[in-house]
């Protein structure tokens, strides 16, 4: 009777720690950015779609390092073409 307890609490335990986890990543760090671009508060942000600051902060660093529309993923620009010679055929 004890181990059966003891590993349903284990199972709970486990459950509430996956869901936990799954919250988390549910924060939709579009609308995240866009409310930071119209120059709302971290606070506000957190408050209205009932995150912490701790992911508007992250939202805002994953965006600092995400590459511009435009760029290519490695932020590297993209080597010039050298153009053959008209007189090496």
């Amino acid at each position: 009777m004890r181990t059966a307890s003891l590993s349903l609490a284990g199972a709970a335990a486990l459950v509430l720690a996956s869901l936990s986890s799954s919250f988390a990543s549910d924060v939709n760090c579009g609308i995240v950015m866009k409310s930071v671009k119209l120059g709302r508060s971290a606070q506000d942000i957190a408050d209205t779609m009932m995150i912490s600051t701790a992911d508007v902060e992250k939202c805002k660093k994953e965006a600092a390092e995400a590459p511009k529309e435009g760029q290519p993923a490695g932020g590297e620009k993209p080597a010039a073409e050298k153009k053959p010679e008209a007189g090496a055929h």
